[in-house]
């Protein structure tokens, strides 16, 4: 019997061996079989692995300094309200809220029992304190704008007074917010993350020497997070919400490149994969053993070319409105089809709190009439007129604009205006495309950060957000009209009113096109089948707080994908 089994193992490690080896001719492989689990049994254990080609520079609320950084801090840093899978604002760290009638005060009951990853108990002084660590002038806080509204934030953020008025602690499990005037999406920035609570060993002032520490469902161990390389976050065992995390752990790898991360999750060692090539969406989008784990994503982003109205030519409105008539947005998102949509407005398709009305569009005759308006004519026939000097255009290297700047390139020499692209690296865009005259155009895109059109309107058009430096209005755009509809949408609780103060408001910039607004962006995850109970979430990236493992045994696994289930069953059998 010993022969026969050796003489088994033999043949299968043989015929193994050689499955793996032609592997690499073979058709792209399918997903990774699951043990079979139901759904509805979900088992604990194991360590979800992601990674990114992009890499973190800090993990604390009070400095969101890169885009991975989110992802991260959601699963560390419980909030007080947080956004649910639909997007609406729900009660987390808070057992429930009330808001004044008059819009001004918020008051929050917070869980009893809480606990942070250093075993001490939540209680509203810790609220307090988190939020005054958050906005404090010494915090490197990029949000803290957002929060500009509650009392006393002008005295305490230029250090004229010790402590915030505007938040209070009226027992040991409730805090108040009060603001100075109504504030129709505090809760939505509330919802965000830079005022999540954070452990006392925080103290009550930024720094970046410390130890990361909330009450979310995983925590950071002394040691697993390798700057440049790899952090690992462990489940938090007091978390508060009964039987979650269902993982151990969760685990990224940075500067994996995409090709890379396509390679390892096709083998198995990633669990879930959204750093795609165009060329692997749609393999993963034709492949029907795939398709089931794949998803699209809401549009949350836009994209357009922001003009800076202090720099020639586009200190001219009629110029910029022959800029916005001469991209015809269809040809722009072939570019990459398989993530971008033709857009001409300020916010992605079906975005919520605003209503339809029509954007900028393609309109090749217009724009030459707004160029002859602006005093530069142009002769198609010809080629003679347009503006007389060649426009520097920057982009940055390994990004999409290396590409959607040839499509732009043609499209604006056929009004006139001819652009020479510069590449510089990321760092050195930023700087140029973000300084107060420091470039004519440049393309531009915006991230949601929270679902409210406040999000996409104030950082990018209201004057309030234009500085010397690192400016979000990048277009140094100003319009007292805007400024003035801008604020009292903020302002206004009736819903109704507030739409229609948006589009007003969006009506104005787009007629006098600081951007030209070209696509939107929507993205692309796929998941292995042993990933269960995972749902990609509207706001944060890689949510898996209710995710489970149900991967088959790790020796079996490799087996599955060379023979297939049902003959790996059979060779197994003379095991036994």
């Amino acid at each position: 019997m010993r022969s026969i089994q050796s003489q088994t193992r033999a043949a299968f490690s043989a015929a193994f061996l050689s499955a793996l080896v032609g592997t690499g001719c073979s058709t792209p492989s399918g997903p990774v079989p699951s043990a079979g689990t139901p759904e509805g049994s979900p088992r604990r254990g194991g360590t979800v692995q992601l990674a990114s080609f992009a890499d973190i520079r800090t993990i604390d609320p009070a400095n969101i300094a890169d885009g991975l950084v989110p992802g991260i801090n959601e699963l560390i840093f419980a909030g007080i309200v947080d956004f649910d899978r639909e997007g609406n604002v729900v009660p987390d760290l808070a057992e429930r809220f009330e808001v004044s009638e008059s819009g001004t005060d918020y008051r929050f009951t917070l869980r009893q029992g809480v606990r942070f990853h250093d075993g001490t108990e939540l209680r509203a002084e810790d609220v307090k304190r988190s939020v005054e660590r958050s906005l404090h002038l010494t915090s490197p806080n990029s949000q803290a704008s957002l929060y500009d509204r509650l009392q006393g934030i002008d005295e305490f953020s230029k250090g004229k007074a010790d402590h915030l008025r505007g938040v209070t602690v009226d027992s040991d499990y409730v805090v108040s917010f009060h603001l100075r005037e109504p504030d129709a999406s505090f809760l939505t920035t509330l919802a965000m993350q830079s005022l999540r609570p954070v452990c006392k060993s925080a103290g009550d002032r930024y720094s970046d020497q410390w130890h990361p520490c909330g009450a979310g469902p995983f925590k950071l161990n002394p040691g697993d997070w390798d700057p440049g390389r790899s952090v690992r976050l462990t489940r938090h065992d007091q978390y508060f919400r009964p039987g979650l995390p269902l993982v151990d752990a969760v685990q990224w790898t940075f500067h994996m490149n995409m090709s890379t991360q396509h390679l390892k999750f096709r083998a198995g060692e990633l669990d879930l994969l959204e750093d795609l090539q165009q060329g692997d969406i749609l393999g993963f989008l034709k492949d029907p053993r795939w398709q089931p784990y794949g998803t699209y994503k809401p549009d949350t982003q836009i994209g357009g070319e922001s003009m800076n109205v202090e720099v020639p030519p586009f200190d001219n409105v009629e110029v910029r409105r022959a800029v916005a008539c001469a991209i015809d947005r269809e040809h722009l998102s072939l570019v990459k089809p398989t993530n971008m949509s033709a857009n001409g407005r300020p916010f992605p398709p079906k975005f919520p709190g605003v209503d339809v009305i029509a954007g900028q569009h393609y309109d090749y005759d217009a724009a030459l009439a707004h160029m002859a308006r602006a005093g530069f004519p142009y002769d198609p026939k010809t080629g003679k007129g347009g503006y007389p000097e060649v426009i520097p255009y920057i982009v940055y290297r390994q990004g999409l604009h290396e590409y959607t700047s040839q499509v732009l390139a043609q499209e604006l020499a056929k009004i006139g205006l001819r652009i020479e692209v510069q590449i510089l690296n990321y760092p050195a865009y930023l700087a140029v495309t973000h300084r107060r005259k420091g470039a004519g155009i440049s393309p531009q895109g915006w991230q949601q950060e929270y679902p409210d059109p406040s999000n996409f309107l104030d950082p990018l058009y209201h004057s309030r957000a234009i500085a010397e430096e690192d400016s979000n209005n990048s277009s140094f755009y100003t319009n007292p009209t805007v400024d003035k509809l801008l604020d009292e949408a903020r302002r206004e609780l009736v819903p109704a009113k507030r739409r229609q103060l948006y589009a007003d408001a969006e009506r104005v910039i787009i007629n006098d096109a600081p951007w030209a607004f070209t696509f939107s962006y929507r993205w692309y995850e796929v998941r292995q089948p042993a990933l269960k109970g995972y749902k990609a979430h509207p706001i944060w990236i890689a949510d898996v707080r209710s995710a489970w493992l149900d991967r088959p045994g790790a020796a079996s696994t490799a087996m599955q994908r060379v023979f297939g289930p049902s003959a790996l069953a059979s060779l197994t059998g003379a095991f036994r």
